[in-house]
């Protein structure tokens, strides 16, 4: 796990003690005997949970109760209401609580939203086909946690969904799933700057294979079609687009990670800052988009 040079781990707890031990070796930090004992120490400013673990969703009831920032880069189990009661938790006490979407910060990602603004204009379709790679990928996750010991990777409809929304800016009018249950259809409103009202903007999900390239392993894929071009996505490194006919292909890996943006993000607000970020309200809509029947 890449840190930022902003964030100093200072404990770490595991249900895997042997896990702990040596997450704690890597990163020159703790081993503490319990979630509360962690939370409640003085020199922890911010909380990182990577894994839930058998305490489930019970574990960020206790740490939200500790009134410290949270990146939730777990899978969580918890229910509609009770992320609202989180949710609304954290902004009366006005503490952060941030769920870990690495799709949005990828290099390709943040190199699409700049050519949305500054050649493709606005997004009209987009089509995802995901890797099943995706099903494995787990974020965060460390060298000492493979082996059969990672933590669950996160639902990638999921995380799909909540790209969806933050590339258009709004949650889907209806939501239909694939006769086959592997896939989705969103159908978001005009935006509003559309001159007519059945200017729906569309994006569609698919799980299934996608075809290799070279020796790469298989990604995901997306293609959007905006206003005034498209634009490809292989992975979270690679961006190819055409707009007023040129065509450009760009390979993005000296950028940072979507890790390193992810805590970077994070620790700028920790220290007051007003970066935008993800919260627990972006979750709840990605889970009711893709909980249809």
């Amino acid at each position: 796990m890449k840190l930022s040079s902003k964030l100093h781990v200072v404990a770490v707890y595991d249900n895997v003690v042997s896990r702990a031990e040596q997450a704690a070796r890597e990163m020159n930090a703790r081993v503490i005997g319990g979630v509360a004992a962690l939370a409640d120490r003085a020199n922890v400013h911010a909380l990182l949970l990577l894994d839930t673990g058998w305490q489930g969703s019970a574990i960020l009831h206790l740490l939200s109760d500790r009134r410290k920032p949270i990146l939730l880069a777990a899978r969580t189990e918890g229910t509609l209401s009770e992320l609202q009661q989180w949710h609304d938790r954290a902004l009366s006490s006005g503490v952060t609580i941030m769920p870990a979407f690495p799709r949005r910060c990828t290099p390709a990602s943040n190199r699409l939203q700049e050519l949305m603004a500054t050649q493709l204009g606005r997004p009209l379709r987009a089509e995802i086909a995901i890797s099943p790679a995706s099903l494995q990928a787990v974020p965060f996750a460390t060298e000492s946690d493979c082996g059969g010991q990672a933590p669950p990777p996160q639902d990638p409809l999921l995380e799909w969904s909540d790209w969806c929304h933050y590339l258009f800016r709004a949650v889907p009018q209806q939501v239909t799933r694939r006769a086959d249950g592997q896939g989705l259809r969103f159908d978001f409103p005009p935006s509003a700057l559309s001159r007519s009202p059945l200017d729906v903007r569309v994006a569609e999900l698919s799980l299934g294979p996608t075809p290799p390239v070279a020796d790469r392993p298989t990604l995901d894929e997306v293609h959007v079609t905006c206003e005034r071009g498209q634009a490809r996505l292989l992975g979270p490194a690679t961006i190819e687009w055409t707009a007023d006919g040129q065509q450009q292909s760009e390979e993005l890996t000296a950028e940072r990670t979507e890790t390193e943006v992810l805590l970077d993000h994070f620790c700028r607000r920790v220290v007051g800052g007003l970066i935008p970020v993800a919260t627990l309200e972006d979750l709840m809509r990605a889970n009711a988009s893709i909980a249809v029947s």
